[in-house]
């Protein structure tokens, strides 16, 4: 048994209280203070949350997503498909994640739209390919692609919207693992290019064309957890908003203090090219720290929409313990789904073919048996 020494216990201790002298110098040095939170004002939300299952087996990578949007009534959209090539699994399907989630709050009918995870997270969230297009120019026509590839999600769209209407999307919605991405691949071809290069790319452009759609409508992104340094470059902001609200008020008495925030954002060449197209993701956006209620945990809100009594009077309306409601209930319902996803990828496999079981083998077997 690993045992817990006096030294480590003192090292712990010292760079605690080492931490708190450097919050409270950073402290004195604001001249801002902290806004009360005001009285609630009602307004129509929605929670917007997503989840994931991955199955790793010898010859293929097969995964699920699901992504619910729950307000005035439950929306959800959920797909199975497999990833190739095999690289960057986890960080591809968690964007395919996020993805579903921001299509499914782009057709929220509520106010608001609450998402979990911060924006400037959506921002700088590190696509899985690199940003220099020179070789896939070489390869394809790849602007005029980028191009048709954008007009066909807009349609693309128009289809997942009446499916979600009539409570059955439940198929594959990510174009780059449909058909006609390969029709298109072979159609802007110029000379044999890097077909799984292309994919990845492609994939991330998805990902920011559905956030852009998002950003049409008033969402507002809560962080649970944030190691942001909006004070100073070396104590977390936590730190800092705690000993400030002790100073000012006496107590964790409920506020938020809104503030833009220090971040760069670097737009992809494709984004740039087509503007227009991403118009959102050229907007600033506005951050705030919060706690709903008194003696609760601190949240980072952020969203295009102006952080003032007004809104934050609408988010003190859905707050139950300090957190939203509505994604609450977001959060809940999709880890359901993630245990329905793992019990339909389960049992799919036993009905493939049996003489490709060899292909269906998985490394873990020897761990769960």
């Amino acid at each position: 048994m690993w045992l817990l020494s006096d030294e480590i216990l003192e090292k712990i201790s010292q760079e605690l209280i080492e931490l708190y002298s450097r919050a409270e110098e950073v402290v004195g040095k604001i001249d801002r203070k902290l806004l009360e939170m005001p009285e609630s004002i009602e307004c129509s939300a929605c929670g917007v949350d997503g989840s994931r299952a991955i199955e790793r087996l010898s010859g293929i990578v097969l995964y699920s997503i699901s992504a619910v949007s729950i307000g005035n009534e439950i929306r959800e959209m959920s797909e199975m498909t497999t990833l190739t090539p095999h690289t960057n699994i986890e960080e591809r399907v968690r964007l395919h994640m996020h993805t579903s989630e921001f299509r499914i709050g782009s057709f929220a009918e509520e106010e608001l739209v609450l998402i979990d995870g911060s924006l400037r997270g959506a921002f700088i969230r590190p696509p899985a390919y690199t940003d220099d297009p020179a070789k896939l120019m070489e390869a394809y026509e790849l602007e005029a692609l980028v191009e048709d590839f954008l007009e066909v999600l807009d349609e693309h769209f128009e289809n997942l919207e009446k499916d979600l209407k009539e409570g059955r999307a439940k198929k594959n919605y990510l174009l780059t693992r449909e058909k006609i991405f390969r029709s298109m691949e072979e159609g802007y071809r110029k000379v044999k290019g890097n077909l799984e290069d292309l994919m990845i790319l492609f994939e991330y452009i998805e990902y920011l064309h559905a956030l852009n759609r998002l950003l049409d409508r008033k969402a507002v992104f809560v962080a649970k957890s944030f190691y942001t340094h909006e004070f100073d470059e070396n104590v977390n902001d936590l730190v800092v908003l705690q000993i400030l609200a002790l100073k000012q008020f006496g107590s964790e008495k409920s506020f938020y203090f809104p503030f833009k925030p220090k971040i760069q954002k670097t737009l992809p060449w494709f984004v740039r090219k087509y503007r227009e197209r991403f118009k959102n993701l050229f907007k600033d956006f506005n951050s705030s720290f919060v706690r709903f209620e008194d003696s609760e945990n601190l949240y980072l809100v952020e969203s295009l929409q102006k952080l003032d009594d007004e809104l934050m009077g609408k988010l003190k309306s859905l707050e139950v313990h300090g957190y939203p409601l509505p994604l609450i209930h977001a959060h809940n319902h999709a880890k359901i789904k993630k245990l329905e996803m793992r019990r339909v990828i389960k049992s799919l496999l036993p009905l493939l073919d049996r003489n490709l079981e060899f292909l269906l083998r998985s490394g873990r077997e020897v761990l769960e048996s």
